[in-house]
């Protein structure tokens, strides 16, 4: 069994660390749900809420610009500001839209995506995309 845990560092072959092994920062997106759903007339008023959390061991810098983009149906409608978190650090934001009260169910498609300034500290890009269907 030894060798086996060597034989990557003897011959130089890459080690992969194991997961959470990052010191740093790590945003995520934990979720994304319906909120709230009213109805107005012939329109269906829903509120979604995406809750994003620092996962890492490390907090992120104070100057830090990042945001959760909204895409329905493929195309970007919003950007929601995100504070740089400390860790375990988390912060909801919301999107609101109409949509006809004859709709069928699951056919608005949004996806969320966290983004981040590039080389900013991220630990793990994996987690920063969800989808939901409404």
């Amino acid at each position: 069994m030894l060798a086996l845990l060597l034989a990557p560092l003897l011959f130089g072959a890459p080690v992969i660390a194991a997961a959470g092994s990052c010191s740093g920062a790590d945003p995520g997106i934990v979720s994304a749900k319906v909120q709230s759903m009213t109805t107005n007339g012939n329109l269906n008023h829903y509120t979604i809420a995406v809750t994003v959390q620092n996962m890492g061991a490390g907090k992120q810098p104070s100057n830090l610009l990042q945001s959760v983009n909204v895409y329905q149906n493929g195309d970007k409608v919003d950007q929601k500001g995100l504070q740089p978190f400390r860790p375990g650090a988390s912060q909801t934001v919301t999107y609101a839209f109409d949509r006809s009260s004859e709709a069928r169910s699951k056919t608005t498609h949004f996806r969320f995506m966290l983004t981040t300034p590039a080389g900013s500290n991220n630990c793990s890009t994996s987690n920063d995309v969800v989808r939901l269907d409404v």
